[in-house]
C-alpha cells in the first residue's frame, strides 16, 4: 500500500512507520499547512458494508415553496480529509451564528445560493438513523431552510425528488491535533487508540496510520453535493412550507368622521366665534 499526506502531495510512503517518522519530524509544518486549509468536499470514505439505504421524509409537495432539513456534518467519523470531528466541534460556531448559507456545490456565487439564512443548529443522533448499519452516537450539524421553485427550480426539484443524498460543510479549522501510530511512544499510542475508539470507522485509522482530531472549527456554509468528504450527511425531510401567521394586530378601518371633514368643522367653529 502507498501512504500519502495531503499536506505533502509529492511524498509517497510504502511503509506505515516511514509515514510515522515523517509526521514526527515535520509536525510543526504539517500543522501549519493543515490549519491554513479551507475544507469543503472530497471523495467517499466509508466501507460499503456499513452503508444502508436512507429514505428521507418527503411530503407530497403541492406548494411552490418547500422547507428542507439537511445534515451538513456528522461527528465521530474519520472522513476523507482524515479528520475526526469531535462532538463539541460545532458548539461555538452555532452559538456565535445561528444562521448559515446553504449553497449548491460550494459555489460562492449569487447563482449558487440556495438560502442565505438557513437555520444552523446541532442535534444528538445515531449513525443507524442516518444511513449506517451500526449503533454509534453522533452529533449532526443541521441546515434548515426554505426554497422557492422560482428561485432555483433545478435544486427545488432535486430535493423534492429525493436526489440530494449528501451534503458538505465549508469550514475553517480552529483547534486540532494529530494522532498517529508510533510504537516508539506509549503516550502517542495511547492517544491514537483512545481517539480512534471515538470513531465509527476506526479501521481507517489502522489502515492509514494517522488522522486529525478536530476539536473546534468555524462553519462558513453548508452545501448540497454529489459526494461529500463525509457521506453520512443526508437530506432528512422535505415539506410544504407553511409560513407562520403574523402576530401583528390587524388595523381596523377608521369609520369615524374623515380627517378633512374634521378640519372643515374646526375652521367653521373658529369663524363663527
Amino acid at each position: 500500500m502507498i501512504y500519502t499526506l495531503k499536506q505533502f502531495p509529492d511524498k509517497k510512503f510504502t511503509d506505515k512507520m516511514d509515514l510515522t517518522r515523517f509526521i514526527k519530524n515535520n509536525l510543526d509544518e504539517l500543522r501549519v499547512k493543515k490549519m491554513s486549509e479551507y475544507k469543503t468536499d472530497s471523495e467517499v470514505f466509508v466501507r460499503n458494508e456499513l452503508v444502508k439505504e436512507f429514505v428521507p421524509e418527503i411530503e407530497t409537495i403541492t406548494s411552490d415553496i418547500i422547507e428542507v432539513k439537511s445534515v451538513i456534518n456528522t461527528t465521530n467519523i474519520i472522513d476523507s480529509h482524515m479528520d475526526l470531528h469531535m462532538p463539541a466541534i460545532w458548539n461555538k460556531t452555532v452559538k456565535d451564528n445561528p444562521f448559515s448559507y446553504h449553497l449548491k456545490q460550494h459555489e460562492a456565487k449569487f447563482e449558487g445560493v440556495i438560502s442565505n439564512k438557513a437555520k444552523s443548529f446541532n442535534e444528538n443522533s445515531n449513525f443507524n438513523l442516518l444511513g449506517l448499519n451500526i449503533d454509534f452516537k453522533t452529533i449532526a450539524n443541521i441546515n434548515q431552510f426554505t426554497l422557492s421553485k422560482r428561485k432555483m427550480p433545478f435544486m427545488f426539484d432535486s430535493y423534492v425528488n429525493g436526489d440530494v443524498k449528501q451534503h458538505s460543510i465549508g469550514m475553517m479549522y480552529v483547534n486540532l491535533d494529530i494522532a498517529y501510530y508510533d510504537e516508539e511512544s506509549q503516550k502517542q499510542m495511547d492517544f491514537f487508540n483512545e481517539s480512534k475508539a471515538q470513531a465509527v470507522n476506526p479501521d481507517v485509522a489502522d489502515e492509514y496510520g494517522y488522522f486529525w482530531v478536530v476539536y473546534e472549527a468555524k462553519k462558513r456554509e453548508g452545501s448540497a453535493v454529489v459526494f461529500g468528504s463525509n457521506s453520512v450527511t443526508p437530506t432528512l425531510s422535505v415539506k410544504n412550507y407553511e409560513p407562520e401567521e403574523s402576530t401583528q394586530q390587524k388595523i381596523e378601518p377608521d369609520n369615524s368622521t374623515p380627517k378633512q371633514d374634521k378640519i372643515d368643522l374646526l375652521i367653521k367653529n373658529i369663524n363663527e366665534r
